[in-house]
């Protein structure tokens, strides 16, 4: 599951770069949980329904997580994508499993021992290679790419969305969880979008944005939004979140084969810096104070 949700996740970053001109950022997460959740709708509206009053207990928690991961982790990723590369998108989202495991520990105070501490720490320098371009001049200057900067945001934002999964209440499922995000992310997305639309430019229906916003709908939102989603609560938000390196290997994959781009020697050394800081922080076990 984990696996086949970050290659449809590596797609996502690929048709987001490739129609950076053509797509604005806010009204392609609009459209795209918009979809997903006409989908969603037959499925888990009647659950939705039945578990309102759970819902409405809880509205402004989950009114929270859906504008973290619907505007936020998703609209900004869109946006980044109009200054960075998929390949560069695609390694700096393997930041997110350092960040979950650091918020986890802040929030709900999960201890992590020597080794994962060493892993935080080695993700943390991969990322710096990847927004540094490799150039250690560009760190000391603070001269880094806006949208490599933005996708770091959109990280955090998503790892805190995925650490606070734990607190979703135990009657609302996989399912409903999906719908329930799609439903306030839209609404909440809604005003952005439409300010976006007077001031910067529309969403232009065409075949290939259609056929794009589709594809991000159904497979991209509801599917392996719904299989990261199960992981999580099944698995836990740090183990979930190693599909992000999965994810960066996949992306510079796809966008070397049909974007044309070029996988750099700081690609190379960015990525082995994570994955030795992931496999530091799988190896080492997280224990609740």
């Amino acid at each position: 599951m984990l696996i086949l949700a970050a290659l449809i996740f590596a797609s996502n970053h690929v048709i987001s770069r490739y129609l950076n001109d053509v797509l604005p950022p806010f009204g392609t997460a609009f459209w795209r949980f918009a979809i997903g959740g006409l989908i969603m709708l037959p499925i888990a509206g009647r659950s939705f329904y039945q578990n309102w009053s759970v819902i409405r207990q809880n509205l402004w928690f989950f009114v929270f997580i859906s504008v973290l991961f619907v505007p936020l982790a998703n609209g900004i990723i869109y946006l980044s994508y109009q200054w960075t590369t998929a390949t560069n998108g695609g390694v700096v989202s393997t930041v997110q499993p350092a960040l979950t495991v650091a918020l986890s520990a802040l929030l709900f105070r999960d201890l992590i021992n020597r080794k994962q501490a060493a892993g935080l720490v080695c993700a943390t320098v991969g990322i710096l290679v990847i927004i540094s371009r490799g150039d250690i001049e560009t760190l000391l200057r603070l001269e880094f790419n806006i949208g490599d900067l933005t996708l770091v945001f959109a990280m955090f934002a998503g790892a805190l969305y995925n650490v606070l999964l734990r607190k979703v209440p135990t009657e609302i499922d996989v399912l409903l969880l999906l719908l329930i995000i799609q439903f306030f992310g839209v609404i909440t997305t809604l005003p952005i979008y439409l300010a976006e639309t007077l001031l910067f430019r529309p969403v232009p229906f065409t075949s290939e944005t259609i056929t794009a916003l589709l594809w991000l709908g159904v497979a991209v939102t509801t599917i392996a939004v719904g299989l990261h989603n199960a992981v999580i609560r099944r698995l836990g938000a740090n183990k979930a979140s190693i599909s992000n390196y999965m994810r960066s290997v996949f992306t510079a994959i796809i966008a070397i084969l049909f974007l044309g781009e070029t996988f750099e020697h700081y690609h190379a050394t960015a990525l082995a810096l994570v994955v030795a800081g992931v496999w530091l922080l799988s190896v080492g076990r997280s224990t609740q104070h």
